[in-house]
């Protein structure tokens, strides 16, 4: 069982991890320290998105969408930072903290932002899905319409054919 662990390149993973710092560093050069957290949390948080794509594929057809969207919520719904400072951070800190805190209706209310955006991604899905239903339905009605002239078209022809055959 460990023998996969053993057969790791760590050589190429260290490489590739080292080329990617090195070129991470290379981005970041002229961010100013202060946005580089927001930066790399979005990055990140992108990031993780791409990879739930992946683990989409392990999920039943109805729930891909719904489990992207709440991944989405989650990681980028707003919320305030630890301390009631008023600056404005991930609101699954909020969560985090109240829970190691021990308050858990604090983890209650700093998880609205997270249902607000869950809810409101759900509405964005559910447009965008009739959307998609109508252009489509939209697009097989006319390639019926395009085949049926096509079919008109042919039968005419094959008629002249024969009319002018029988002249």
């Amino acid at each position: 069982m460990m023998n996969w662990l053993k057969d790791l390149p760590l050589e190429q993973i260290s490489e590739t991890l080292a080329g990617f710092f090195a070129f991470w560093a290379r981005i970041t050069d002229g961010v100013p320290a202060g946005q580089l957290p927001l930066i790399v949390y979005a990055v990140c948080s992108a990031l993780v998105l791409v990879l739930w794509l992946l683990v989409m594929r392990l999920i039943p057809r109805p729930f891909k969408g719904i489990s992207w969207v709440f991944v989405a919520a989650v990681l980028f719904a707003p919320g305030q930072a630890a301390g009631n400072t008023g600056e404005i951070a991930p609101a699954m800190l909020g969560v985090f903290h109240a829970i190691l805190m021990k308050d858990f209706l604090g983890a209650l209310s700093a998880a609205v932002p997270i249902f607000a955006v869950f809810a409101a991604l759900l509405v964005v899905g559910a447009v965008w899905q009739m959307a998609r239903s109508v252009i489509a339905a939209n697009a097989e009605k006319q390639q019926q319409t395009l085949q049926i002239q096509e079919q008109r078209r042919q039968y005419l022809q094959a008629q002249n054919q024969h009319s002018n055959e029988a002249e």
